[in-house]
């Protein structure tokens, strides 16, 4: 649980970054500039107009955001593994569900943090998923289908997992 609140520290930061970019506040000339690292003996020099566009700024951003997203997801699951909260099975209380809901968000960022697709192979994932005011149905759900926030009702389910999480372990 050490790295939980820098990892959605980082989500909320890359949503925010992504939403100026989208927005057309971040001025490309000043950004896209070179810029040199040195740390003991090691030099490294990031090159200046790594981006074509603005346009491709604003995809980078949103790649960002996806990333922040599955790093986040990753360490809620990782968290609940850590207070040795196991997979239930069988899904009966709301404890389980959320329990089996974290994990399947991190499964679909774990196998592809690039392109996320949920990776649901056991029937028991494919349910509604009813706890702390979250409510969310994962039935339509395909193995391997792209994941996107939609399927789990937007990307602040996520920060609410988060507190139902420190709620029941604190």
């Amino acid at each position: 649980m050490e790295y939980l609140d820098t990892a959605f520290a980082q989500l909320a930061f890359a949503w925010k970054l992504c939403a100026y970019a989208e927005d057309g506040n971040i001025d490309l000339d000043e950004l896209d500039q070179a810029i040199t690292f040195e740390e003991g003996g090691m030099v490294f020099v990031l090159p200046d107009r790594i981006f074509d566009s603005y346009d491709d700024l604003v995809l980078a951003c949103q790649n960002n955001l996806g990333v922040a997203f599955g790093a986040a997801a990753i360490a809620l699951n990782r968290s609940r593994e850590e207070f040795g909260i196991v997979l239930p099975d069988p899904i009966e209380t709301e404890r389980d569900q959320f329990v089996s809901l974290a994990y399947q968000i991190r499964n679909a960022f774990a196998h592809d943090i690039a392109e996320p697709r949920w990776n649901m192979n056991q029937a028991r994932y494919f349910r509604m998923y009813e706890f702390d005011g979250i409510r969310l149905d994962l039935n339509g759900i395909k193995n391997q289908q792209r994941f996107g926030y939609e399927d789990i009702g937007g990307p602040n389910v996520l920060f609410a997992m988060k507190d139902y999480f420190i709620g029941i372990v604190t």
